[in-house]
């Protein structure tokens, strides 16, 4: 897998880090700035938890049939994965021996960088700092990218690319922090989309994009080589 290959063979994760961390100080300066800290980090946790109940409304809605284009499958699918894919991340953090920058010693921390699979010396309290579990409220919502796969294909994708940068927004501005690592915030991506595949089987929702309906006649209209449209007899 990519996201292996790119953190586990490298040290990219400890090189884009350092761009925030000023050794002057042993510190991030944007740690405590309050643009990040109130807005990029409170605040946009309080808006996607604001976000999730008129969402939740609506796939309650459209669970009981409302709606032609959110089936309720596709519906149980979507409220299912934007509760599961916030809380099973923060779950995976609470398993993690991966620290926080701000704790890794080359940040003027305690802890050493260590990889996905690797363990902490005995006397190193594990870090749970993995995957991102901020990012993860914003990029819950890729979700909705499959449940409107197969009536509204062009608008999931719209979804998509909204959860994709609402979601590395809210992770790239904890690494500013020295709250995550790059990869912490890309592995938040891939489960969230993981989770969404795996739910999206479990719940048989429709998520290939349906195709256009073609009525008798159309089926039945031909075009002649002067380019004049004929109809066949039924």
């Amino acid at each position: 897998m990519l996201l292996l290959l790119l953190f586990e063979q490298t040290s990219l994760d400890l090189h884009l880090e350092s761009l925030f961390y000023d050794p002057a100080i042993a510190d991030f300066p944007l740690r405590h700035h309050w643009f990040f800290a109130v807005v990029m980090h409170h605040g946009m946790k309080q808006l996607s938890i604001a976000l999730l109940f008129p969402a939740a409304a609506l796939c309650l809605l459209a669970m009981r049939g409302k709606f032609d284009w959110l089936p309720p499958r596709n519906a149980l699918l979507a409220l299912t994965g934007m509760l599961l894919i916030p809380f099973t991340t923060a779950l995976l953090k609470q398993l993690s021996n991966r620290h926080c920058p701000w704790d890794v010693i080359d940040f003027g921390g305690y802890a050493p960088y260590i990889g996905l699979f690797a363990t902490t010396a005995h006397d190193i309290a594990p870090g749970m700092c993995f995957p991102a579990g901020h990012a993860a409220s914003g990029l819950a919502w890729i979700v909705w990218a499959l449940a409107l796969a197969h009536s509204m294909k062009a608008f999931s994708r719209v979804i998509l690319a909204f959860s994709l940068a609402f979601g590395l927004a809210m992770g790239l501005a904890r690494m500013a922090q020295g709250a995550h690592f790059l990869s912490h915030v890309l592995w938040s991506a891939w489960w969230a989309w993981a989770l969404s595949l795996v739910l999206a089987r479990l719940f048989r929702a429709k998520i290939v994009a349906a195709e256009p309906v073609v009525s008798d006649d159309a089926r039945t209209e031909q075009t002649n080589p002067n380019g004049q449209c004929i109809r066949q007899s039924q």
